[in-house]
């Protein structure tokens, strides 16, 4: 991890950052990556989009931190059932099954941060960057792709998401 380099202040504007898509319509919104950040940390701007989320799954080199910006997501964290409305954080730390899924009608918006990064956005853009023509890959894609690139970024999938 490299920690000598000087770093610039970047702004980002709204609805701007690189767009990686992830199972259910769901997209994550790349805002600073961790080369920006001295790999320190990198901050997501998640949309959630209902009855969408992630299989269970543990990560060995990262940590997560939620931040509910719009909405409310339902987590599983280490086997507790957590509604987290507007304004909740979640931590999940590296080594814990974790889960989450927008059970609403609406669209739900979050802050994910991680940290280190451990090039986890470069998971996220071999699992749902976009094709030559600018368009998302296929839901089965993805799900394809999560199984193959997971453990090669110390990510295991632990089974279906159960909410």
């Amino acid at each position: 991890m490299s920690t000598n380099r000087t770093l610039a202040a970047k702004f980002v504007p709204p609805g701007e950052g690189f767009v990686m898509h992830t199972p259910g319509g769901d997209a994550t919104i790349l805002k600073i990556a961790a080369a920006e950040t001295n790999d320190h940390f990198s901050l997501n701007e998640y949309v959630a989009m209902p009855d969408a989320g992630p299989p269970m799954h543990v990560h060995t080199r990262e940590d997560e931190a939620f931040y509910i910006l719009e909405g409310t997501v339902t987590f599983i964290c280490d086997g507790k059932i957590i509604e987290a409305p507007k304004g909740s954080f979640v931590f999940a730390p590296r080594g814990l099954p974790h889960t989450f899924k927008n059970r609403t009608k609406s669209p739900a918006k979050f802050l994910l941060i991680v940290t280190p990064p451990a090039n986890f956005e470069a998971f996220y853009s071999r699992i749902g960057g976009k094709d030559e023509k600018g368009q998302p890959p296929a839901e089965s894609l993805i799900i394809e792709r999560i199984g193959r690139e997971a453990p090669n970024f110390g990510i295991t999938i632990l089974g279906p998401n159960p909410l």
